[in-house]
């Protein structure tokens, strides 16, 4: 339980210095006069290089340990985070966010494969609920930190406080977490490049990877431009749309573990039924946001939203145990995460360039309505025959 406790702080101050850019992003459209097309360039490119990144830390993750990858990637993301606030230019920000993504993506394969070492398959569900609880929480945290930082002591600190945090924990991380359980036999490590194709073959990595882009594009994306929408459209202030722009993402994190009951224990252990109903049941309320531009009755619809599509957040993470022998669950987990992060990428770009061209971010609804009705019939498409039964 303590290995698990230790990776999830960690994994927690991993977010602050990811989402703490988007909190601050109306500050340097002003500042910096940028585009929402420029704004949607910066606040993506670190998704794309973190998407990059996973497969190749996962598989080096299964290879030489994960606790080794998990505390070099916090390093070079906390060293970004440091210098960030010092950029002079749009394209040395660029380049900064670049390098922070590689060093985000050095997390979340290791860390599944972590958790495949020290707890068996048939508690993997509830385990990476468990581990996904700062994915959920990692944004409200890093708006409502970031948020004031900035407000009260100014654009720097929204970065190196982060990063302070992200050191301490990692260090709490090194002297507290092994690789695998003292006293029982070495885990095989995986055979390298040759392991990393194999999970390329694999169809059903890919059908899960593919509706995890549809669930990240939608949640990511508007908690990427959610901070901005608020002050733009809305007219809050930034402490306020960074609040409440955190605020609206906690019902996800019961709704996580109640979508997992409901999988594990009344549905036998059917993902993929709770997946696909929670990505359909998101439609009807995206759709409706296109209409709505009421200040009081928007957090509450989109904090719906998030319960819905968080409600089956944990689920995608147990699937690299199922699907692909434990020597392959850090590179099965690279590639699922590798696909969700292209999803924000693509996302977060795209609302930005919508919103240039049609003034307003009413168009970007029915357009994610498409790709959570994409998810939904992706996941379906993954069968027990996927399932591997070896250890």
């Amino acid at each position: 339980m303590k290995t698990l406790l230790v990776a999830s702080i960690q994994y927690q101050a991993y977010y602050l210095c990811r989402f703490n850019l988007a909190t601050v992003l109306p500050l340097l459209i002003s500042e910096f006069t940028l585009t929402h097309s420029d704004a949607g360039v910066l606040g993506s490119v670190l998704f794309l290089s973190y998407a990059f990144a996973l497969i190749p830390a996962g598989a080096l993750g299964d290879r030489v340990g994960p606790r080794l990858v998990i505390t070099v990637g916090a390093f070079l993301s906390l060293s970004v985070n440091v210098l960030f606030p010092y950029s002079a230019s749009f394209l040395l920000m660029l380049l900064l966010q670049v390098v922070n993504g590689f060093g985000q993506g050095m997390a979340w394969g290791p860390l599944t494969r972590l958790m495949a070492n020290w707890y068996p398959r048939e508690k993997m569900g509830f385990v990476m609920s468990l581990l996904s609880v700062p994915a959920a929480l990692g944004p409200p945290v890093a708006f409502v930190l970031s948020g004031y930082l900035a407000a009260v002591y100014g654009l720097r600190s929204a970065f190196q406080i982060p990063a302070f945090i992200l050191a301490v924990t990692s260090l709490m991380f090194v002297l507290c977490v092994r690789n695998e359980p003292r006293g029982e036999p070495r885990v095989r490590r995986a055979a390298g490049l040759a392991g990393a194709l194999q999970v390329l073959r694999n169809k059903g990595i890919w059908l899960v990877g593919f509706s995890y882009l549809a669930l990240y594009g939608v949640t990511r994306g508007i908690m990427a431009w959610l901070p901005t929408l608020l002050v733009e459209r809305e007219g809050f202030s930034l402490m306020g749309a960074a609040s409440l722009g955190g605020l609206i993402s906690l019902p996800g994190i019961p709704a996580m573990f109640l979508g997992t009951w409901i999988s594990e224990v009344k549905l036998g252990g059917r993902k993929n039924l709770v997946i696909a109903a929670s990505l359909l049941l998101s439609i009807p309320v995206l759709a409706f946001l296109q209409f709505l531009h009421d200040p009081l009755l928007l957090p509450w619809l989109l904090g719906s939203l998030f319960a819905i599509l968080n409600s089956a957040g944990g689920l995608y993470f147990a699937y690299p145990s199922l699907l692909v022998s434990r020597e392959q669950v850090g590179a099965g987990s690279g590639l699922i995460d590798m696909l969700g992060y292209a999803g924000i990428f693509l996302i977060t770009i795209l609302i930005g360039m919508m919103v240039d061209v049609f003034k307003s971010y009413d168009p970007v609804f029915p357009v994610l309505t498409l790709v959570s009705l994409f998810g939904a019939v992706v996941i379906l498409g993954v069968k027990p025959t996927h399932q591997v039964t070896s250890p």
